[in-house]
């Protein structure tokens, strides 16, 4: 095996571990892959915080948020040394912030045709004025 699947399979074991962690500590926790050594830890669809794999050296942390608003914000809650550990301080974190869906509360948010309608609305008012 080359130094590459090595690699590979080692990263594969490291999140089948985190998922059987994850679904040991709350049977709705889930952990999704987002690439780039960042992970994504949800309960009951609902978006719990992020891990961040943090590599200096050779040694190897993961820095553990909780969820924010700004993605590149949020909450720290330390840095461990296994994925398990930082999965699980994100589930033992009581969440802040009710999860909820911001554009299910968007009030300004218009259809096409209303988007037509006022486009033309405003055509008009233009055209009105120019030789009034």
């Amino acid at each position: 095996m080359t130094t590459f699947e090595e690699w590979q399979e080692s990263k594969r074991r490291a999140e089948a571990d985190a998922q059987a962690s994850a679904a040991a500590h709350d049977a709705q926790a889930t952990l999704t892959d987002l690439g780039l050594g960042m992970w994504l830890v949800t309960v009951a669809g609902v978006n719990r915080g992020t891990i961040t794999q943090i590599t200096v050296g050779e040694e190897t942390r993961y820095a553990a948020r909780l969820r924010h608003f700004n993605p590149g914000q949020g909450v720290q809650i330390g840095e461990y040394w296994e994925l398990d550990k930082a999965i699980e301080a994100i589930l033992a974190e009581a969440p802040k912030l009710p999860g909820r869906d911001p554009f299910e509360q968007l009030t300004n948010y218009a259809t096409r045709e209303q988007m037509r309608e006022r486009t033309e609305r405003a055509r008009l008012r233009r055209r009105a004025g120019r030789y009034g």
